[in-house]
């Protein structure tokens, strides 16, 4: 999705520095000769090697994975050294949408699955594979980063399927608490088909809080179609999140809709198990995605034969979110497009009733310190569940109605919220500078705010930034943080304001 740009910036580098360009990913796999207008060489599969001989200088037509030139063989990936760090240093990019200061690593590559709709065994591997690292060598780089950067907090294990052979996960969860390192937090990208309750709860004790994995849909037909294969099986999937609900595992669902197979009847199967799972405390988070059929995928080559693509002439709107690219006889982009928004809204209403006591109960220890009748203004940059949650704890227990500052779209959906004094909208998209006009900002700042409130996915306020500019603007006397178990915390305050929260 971000092809035009990496060509703008590679057409770029050339003019300004003269040199060579290389390019890799999905897109250049997929359309090599696309990118071949702009980059000198594309290298396919996994490039490591490819890469270092043509810095080398070794001649590109006899170069193994240099297009058009067959594929190298598949590494043995211990051979790999850990990813460099000496002139841009990892911690600086944790992942952001982690709770924790966590450095993503890899405990393996590839995935045994071929989904239709993914670029793993189609694009980067071109066969079905799952190799795992050692566990001596994983266990090493996570030492190697924590001596490195005593700030770090965890590890994301962003891979394909991190957790193909249970016997892998069990052992590398015992080295871990072997080696002193379940002090630190672990998440991981898994697929829950291979999790068992032994699994969970090794991977529990050595420390990992978080598992992702992807139900992709709640339609057996559209799972069918999508070559989920043994994949999809919900009755292990429910089994599976009741266990770990058991012992305090969190559990991020990746799910779309809009796959091949999909119409409103069965997208609709999808968005009343959202409902289902969120609502029984199941799922604490959730990405709702358009299943877009990204170049050199399954699923694109089937909307080519069945001519079911909008527009073949460009690469715009492959973004799966915004943009849906696809047409179906019977089920229009529109209505997939409602469709997502309506998976979304069910999220927010599950997860809104089934946190809704705790959430209570937390927030009001923290309110108790907090004036009744304050001037509160509350910045929407969380889901919406989050959102009214707060709004409800401020009227349950300070008798104090807010105003809200948010998307155009939140007018509609809040406009009957008595917990609400004044709705600000300020056109769509994130939160920045740029986007919400220096007329709204100067009517919030005239309101003179005792408090703003920022509602937080994480410890570290990464990716709040441009969020915290627009309430620095507003000038509370203090922006404070709300995590979504309710708990409050001061973020900045001006000195006459100090606040003790409970």
């Amino acid at each position: 999705r971000t092809i035009s740009e990496d060509l703008r910036l590679a057409k770029a580098a050339k003019n300004e520095f003269n040199t060579k360009i290389i390019m890799t990913g999905q897109h250049p796999m997929a359309q090599p000769e696309e990118v071949l207008r702009v980059a000198d060489f594309v290298c396919i599969g996994e490039y490591e090697f490819a890469v270092l001989d043509l810095v080398l200088g070794k001649n590109p037509k006899n170069i193994p994975g240099v297009y058009p030139n067959p594929r190298r063989e598949l590494p043995d990936i211990n051979l790999l050294p850990f990813p460099e760090d000496d002139d841009i240093r990892r911690i600086d990019y944790h992942e952001p949408n982690c709770r924790f200061k966590q450095i993503q690593m890899y405990g393996s590559r590839g995935c045994p699955r071929r989904c239709n709709f993914c670029a793993a065994a189609t694009l980067y591997y071109d066969q079905l594979n799952w190799r795992p690292r050692s566990v001596s060598s994983i266990i090493e780089e996570i030492k190697v980063l924590k001596e490195k950067y005593p700030e770090m907090e965890g590890v994301f294990f962003d891979e394909e399927t991190h957790n193909i052979h249970k016997n892998f996960n069990i052992e590398l969860a015992q080295e871990i608490q072997k080696s002193g390192l379940d002090n630190l937090k672990y998440e991981a990208m898994c697929e829950y088909f291979s999790l068992d309750e032994e699994a969970l709860v090794a991977m529990k004790s050595a420390g990992y809080y978080k598992i992702r994995f992807g139900i992709e849909t709640g339609s057996d037909h559209v799972a069918k179609q999508m070559t989920l294969g043994k994949k999809h099986d919900l009755k292990k999937l429910r089994s599976i999140l009741n266990f770990g609900k058991d012992i305090e595992m969190q559990f991020y669902a990746t799910i779309s809709v809009g796959g091949l197979g999909s119409s409103l009847e069965e997208d609709q199967k999808t968005v009343d198990l959202i409902y289902e799972l969120a609502s029984k405390g199941l799922i604490h988070e959730i990405q709702v995605s358009i299943n877009t059929p990204q170049p050199g995928t399954d699923f694109y080559n089937s909307c080519i034969e069945k001519g079911l693509l909008k527009n073949q002439l460009t690469n715009e709107g492959f973004d799966g979110n915004g943009h849906v690219v696809v047409e179906y006889p019977n089920y229009r982009s529109e209505q997939i497009q409602e469709k997502q928004r309506e998976a979304l809204a069910a999220f927010d209403l599950g997860k809104a009733k089934a946190n809704g006591s705790s959430f209570m109960k937390t927030a009001n220890e923290s309110l108790k310190s907090i004036p009744k009748n304050s001037n509160i203004l509350i910045l929407r940059c969380a889901r919406l569940w989050l959102i009214q949650n707060i709004i409800e704890a401020m009227n349950q227990f300070r008798k104090t109605p807010v105003d809200l500052l948010g998307q155009n779209t939140i007018a509609e959906e809040l406009k009957s919220n008595l917990g609400i004094k004044n709705i600000y909208n300020y056109g769509d998209g994130f939160f920045s500078l740029d986007t919400i006009e220096a007329p709204l900002i100067k009517k919030l700042k005239n309101k003179e705010y005792d408090y703003v409130f920022l509602p937080v996915a994480n410890n570290h306020l990464e990716g709040y930034r441009n969020v915290l500019d627009v309430a620095r603007l507003i000038e509370a006397k203090v922006i404070l943080g709300v995590y979504p178990e309710g708990n409050i915390f001061v973020i900045e305050e001006k000195k006459e304001a100090a606040v003790a929260l409970g």
